[in-house]
Order: C-alpha cells, then structure tokens, then sequence
C-alpha cells in the first residue's frame, strides 16, 4: 500500500472536503440504483473529478463514473469508508 499512500491522502482529503459540505445538499437525486442524498451523488462526483485529475497527470484516459461507483461499493459498510474509498479510487489512479 505504500506506494497508493500519497494518491490515498490526496483523494481522502478530497472526499472529506466534500463531505464537509453534506449539510449544503439536503434534497434526493437521482443515483445509479435509484433515488440518493444530493451529498452522496456529490461526493461520488467530487471523487471522480479528482481520479481523473490525477490520471490525467499520469498520462491515462479518464476513469468512467462505474469504476468510482465500484470503488465506493467496495467501501460501503467498513468502519474506516472514508479511507476505503479513497484507497479504491487510488487504485485507479495508477492503472
């Protein structure tokens, strides 16, 4: 894991920034399995800019949003998600 601990920290600070403004999206959206939280849609939004970011100073091609709904479902239910997720996410940093 060392190696995907700095792209790790970047993206988990990204997420927590976004999380942060959870209170600014109160309403329901439309989601990949239906209605959702805004802040979730959000979130996931934030996260996939950011891989993308990244990828792209690392000479990829953009990562689709299911590689990110993916890395996300693999967080869900863990007691460090957060952390989970932007470990997922920066797996797809560096394929």
């Amino acid at each position: 894991m060392s190696s995907l601990r700095e792209p790790t920290d970047a993206l988990l600070a990204a997420l927590s920034a976004a999380q942060e403004q959870r209170g600014q999206r109160p309403n329901l959206v439309d989601g990949p399995d239906g209605p959702e939280c805004e802040w979730a849609a959000f979130e996931r939004a934030t996260m996939h800019k950011a891989v993308n970011a990244a990828r792209s100073e690392n000479g990829l091609s953009p990562a689709p949003i299911e590689a990110i709904i993916n890395a996300e479902l693999q967080a869900v239910g863990h007691s460090d998600y957060s952390r989970k997720f932007a470990y997922f996410c920066a797996e797809l940093v560096s394929q």
